[in-house]
């Protein structure tokens, strides 16, 4: 195989002897690689070097202005936008769409399109003025169709298209004034001017030129082009005649009217017919991108095992989110690899670290942060990679305590990243903040090579926004905006030796390029050729009536690059996705149905088939062997890690609810997936509850120095109340006791709620006072003997509230939900199936335990609940009931309470039985361990 650039090198010095007195152009920064590396293997003797040119420096050299950056140029162009439609929008705002009509103004003006003409209102006129002689009658009647739609009823879309398109050309006017005052432009300012210098006769041809590989042509690039082929410059046209002479071809489309035109037509000599070669062509189906990456890895690794050189070999990728896979595919049969592609900014983790930065900032309230982006840092690769204790033990703390709002001092401490992330950033300087992280985080000794060049290229990305708008994008929020958006347009260049080792490019890239063996990966529609545009201000319509770019225009580009890369390549290797979406979109390429069908090549047709079945989901069964066993005795051991030793009744009703659940819960400890409850849910409310009323009621006893609550001692006790609340609420959200508490947001009806069931609890009380305050949030235990291998088992748990009154004991459980007091029958209460009242076992196996552990006889134990409906509904008697019936006294009830909790214990300890799924699946709607059960 003969590349291109080494038959265009070879033809070279033979028309030039003097080859140092040549400029030679071409279409990018890669060919000119190449062109130089054949060039030197065909010149012996030491020798000036000609002037390589890419297409966009030889354009430049004929004009006193300089391109600059995106950014730059978006940010001029919003500076003209607002000056001439008197706007107010903000630049993170007017952005993307700044950055879409940039694209506009650089297409028009490559394509020397009117400005005034195509930006003027014609929704009104009949037929095209004298200013439009110079279009055809197709070219008016799309236009006379495309204005057509705005007469008569306007939509709102349609207006707003009007009012924008009126001051379009005044915009493009003032933004070429600003960018030529400050002498600096983009890309297609400067074709326009060097084209209508060429045009006026401005322009001396320089001689001695060679374009070399071009294609596409924009209308600027075919008039300098042109004049410099009048100058007697050679051009050689990158071409094959498989598609230049078969008119159906789209990839030729573009070499066929340069045949027709009265200069460059002069160009062409008879195209080669390298692709009419032998060629060993596969293609291959592989399920889902990945499943493609995979397979390309291993046929590449079998034929390079074969003898393929990996520097006669290119890897090509239309969809640059295959790269990694790609990488990861050939990193352990390649030594050198060279990657032509830019990689996105936007997808690497310094992307995401910085996005959180900023979304702390904006969450900052003075000296707290909100938790979301707080965990998130915490949990960040970075993060963790400094110091993983750290992080996990303020991960933990904060979801120990539930804390929405983090105070700084709490977080700036440990590590020097944490000191310097969790701190207010300066007002108005957010990038100074950012820059200052980013700079302690690269100096972690577990930074990476990659990581630490992520960093400079986001510090660098931050540098040019300071430099280029300093404190134009105004608050946190909006600054994010930009950032986002500005941050997905930066791409990472990859770098290495450029003509060693294999070579991964995207594309474009790709042009005047050759290879022996040659690996197209993502051959759908929708990555060749990319699917739709990349947004236009500029209707299909109109763009096609001024000889714009179109949809069409692109898929010839893509075409021509298909074969091309492919025409001198003697074993090409092809692959595409066999899963199409929803909507039938990304089927296989157009351009490998006409491989197939229109080329006359043998093309060995692979579909590698992946099926996936849909296993079964079978049951969950766990045996108790001898290491279940012991888990389950060690529940039966005194625990002084927690307030009370034994199986508490939350946990007995998770095992009467589903075994399978308690043995997750509770014998191995699988820990439910832990979130800041931001919502004050009941859990949250009821601690609240328990801690004041707890508070209150011992602080009244130590004021007191009796148990004895009389009616007096609940009055006027708002202040108190609020008082014991602002300590609950200051100790579980972490905040600053010397500072009063701000109730806002959620906190607001937290007081609210709080503070009315407690005033409803007190009402109660007092309307029952006098009476004897046994115990507040009493912690009991009791050992119970079983018929089981265990002897006795170790129950316990906390009441929060025992009270006395004559000869009645009450065991009060706070709820300030709304559970049902009535349960039909003790059996229901242990019953798996069927409507069962959890708070009503939990209650009763209080009272329970307290007969069980006290000698009190002669007294009547009630258990009952304090909840919403006691409370605040008209049925205000304390107790629980059987049916209708209101319980007087549990004494009755125990026996047969006590068996069924005999029976439940002798199962739950006996080695004979399983921990299996529970039989009704509606228990396992809100279950945490549902995704281990798939039910």
């Amino acid at each position: 195989m003969t590349p291109f650039l080494f038959e265009a090198a070879q033809k070279v010095i033979a028309q030039y002897p003097r080859i140092e007195e040549v400029t030679l152009v071409f279409p990018n920064r890669r060919a000119i690689l190449y062109f130089r590396k054949h060039l030197g293997a065909l010149i012996q003797k030491p020798v000036f070097s000609p002037n390589l040119l890419t297409i966009e420096q030889y354009i430049s050299s004929f004009s006193t202005l300089q391109v600059t950056d995106k950014l730059e140029l978006v940010n001029r162009l919003h500076k003209a936008y607002t000056e001439t439609v008197n706007s107010t929008e903000s630049f993170d705002r007017f952005y993307y769409w700044g950055d879409m009509l940039l694209r506009d103004f650089d297409e028009l003006d490559k394509h020397l399109v009117n400005a005034e003409l195509l930006f003027r209102d014609l929704s009104y006129q009949k037929e095209l003025d004298a200013g439009f002689d110079y279009l055809t009658p197709e070219q008016k009647k799309i236009l006379l169709d495309f204005w057509g739609n705005f007469n008569g009823q306007q939509t709102e879309n349609r207006k707003k298209f009007l009012h924008v398109w009126k001051h379009l050309f005044r915009v493009y006017t003032r933004f070429r004034e600003h960018l030529a005052a400050a002498g600096v432009a983009y890309e297609g300012m400067v074709h326009r001017e060097v084209a209508e210098k060429i045009l006026a006769g401005a322009v001396i041809r320089k001689g001695n030129e060679v374009f070399i590989g071009f294609n596409a042509l924009t209308k600027a690039e075919e008039i300098i082009l042109s004049h410099a082929v009048e100058g007697n410059a050679l051009v050689f046209w990158d071409v094959d005649e498989y598609y230049l002479n078969n008119n159906i071809q789209e990839a030729g489309d573009f070499f066929r009217e340069y045949q027709r035109h009265t200069v460059l037509g002069k160009t062409f000599d008879q195209a080669p017919a390298h692709f009419r070669n032998q060629k060993n062509i596969k293609l291959y189906g592989a399920a889902q991108p990945v499943g493609q990456a995979k397979i390309m890895g291993q046929l590449l690794n079998e034929n390079l095992a074969s003898g393929d050189r990996p520097e006669d070999t290119l890897i090509v990728l239309p969809d640059e989110k295959l790269l990694l896979p790609v990488l990861h595919s050939v990193s352990d049969s390649v030594e050198k690899l060279n990657v032509t592609m830019g990689f996105s900014l936007s997808a690497t983790p310094v992307f995401n670290f910085v996005e959180l930065l900023i979304e702390l900032q904006i969450s900052r309230k003075e000296e707290y942060f909100h938790h979301r982006p707080v965990l998130s840092l915490l949990n960040h690769p970075y993060t963790v990679s400094a110091d993983p204790n750290a992080s996990y033990n303020k991960h933990k703390e904060i979801l120990k305590h539930n804390w929405i709002s983090i105070p700084k001092n709490f977080l700036a401490t440990e590590t020097a990243l944490h000191r310097v992330i969790f701190v207010p950033a300066a007002e108005g300087n957010i990038t100074g903040y950012l820059k200052n992280c980013l700079e302690v985080l690269g100096a972690q000794a577990a930074m990476s090579v990659l990581d630490k060049e992520y960093i400079f290229q986001m510090v660098k990305c931050l540098n040019r926004m300071d430099e280029v708008l300093g404190d134009q994008v105004g608050n946190l929020s909006s600054f994010l905006r930009f950032f986002r958006q500005y941050v997905r347009t930066v791409r990472i260049p990859f770098s290495g030796e450029p003509l060693q080792g294999m070579q991964v490019m995207g594309v474009l890239e790709t042009r005047n390029l050759d290879f022996k063996n040659v690996y197209i990966l993502s051959l759908n529609e929708g990555a060749l050729p990319a699917g739709g545009n990349k947004g236009s201000y500029i209707p299909y319509n109109l763009r096609k009536a001024y000889e714009l770019p179109t949809l069409q225009h692109q898929d010839a580009i893509y075409a021509y690059l298909f074969y091309r890369v492919m025409q001198r390549a003697e074993n090409v290797y092809l692959f595409y996705n066999t899963e199409t979406d929803i909507l039938g979109q990304g089927e296989m390429s157009r351009y490998l149905q006409q491989l197939m069908f229109e080329s006359g090549k043998k093309v060995e047709h692979h579909i590698l088939h992946n099926t996936i079945g849909v296993n079964e989901v079978k049951p969950i069964v766990v045996r108790k062997d001898k290491a279940v066993l012991e888990l389950l005795a060690s529940l039966n051991e005194k625990n002084t890690y927690r307030k009370f030793s034994g199986l508490s009744p939350s946990a007995l009703n998770a095992y009467i609810e589903c075994r399978l659940k308690f043995y997750f819960q509770h014998v191995v400890k699988i820990k439910e997936a832990d979130e800041i409850e931001e919502d004050m849910d009941a859990r949250v409310l009821g601690n609240f509850v328990h801690n004041v009323m707890e508070a209150f009621y011992k602080q009244l006893q130590e004021q007191k120095g009796s148990p004895i609550v009389e009616p007096r001692d609940l009055e006027n006790k708002e202040k108190l109340i609020q008082a014991l609340l602002d300590k609950e609420v200051i100790k579980t959200y972490h905040l600053n006791p010397n500072k009063p508490v701000v109730y806002e947001g959620q906190l607001v009806l937290v007081s609210e709620i709080v503070q009315r069931f407690i005033e409803k609890i007190l009402q109660h009380d007092k309307q029952y006072a006098p009476f004897t305050l046994v115990g507040v949030e009493q912690i009991i235990e009791h050992r119970f003997a079983i018929n089981a291998p265990v002897g006795r088992v170790l129950l316990g748990g906390k009441i929060d509230r025992i009270d006395q009154k004559d000869d009645l004991l009450r065991i009060v459980d706070y709820k300030t939900g709304k559970d049902e007091l009535s349960f039909t029958s003790v059996d229901s209460l242990f019953a798996r199936e069927g409507k069962r009242n959890k708070a009503a076992f939990q209650t009763l196996l209080y009272a329970w335990l307290y007969v069980k552990t006290t000698n009190q006889p002669g007294h009547r134990v009630v258990p009952g609940l304090m909840n919403a409906t006691t409370l605040f509904g008209e049925d205000k008697e304390f107790g629980l009931k059987t049916g209708k019936q209101l319980l007087n006294d549990v004494h009755a009830l125990l026996p047969e309470f006590e068996a069924g909790l005999k029976a439940l214990l002798e199962e739950l300890f006996n080695p004979d039985t399983v921990f299996d799924q529970t039989p009704v699946v509606d228990n396992c709607k809100n279950c945490p361990y549902q995704r281990i059960c798939y039910r």
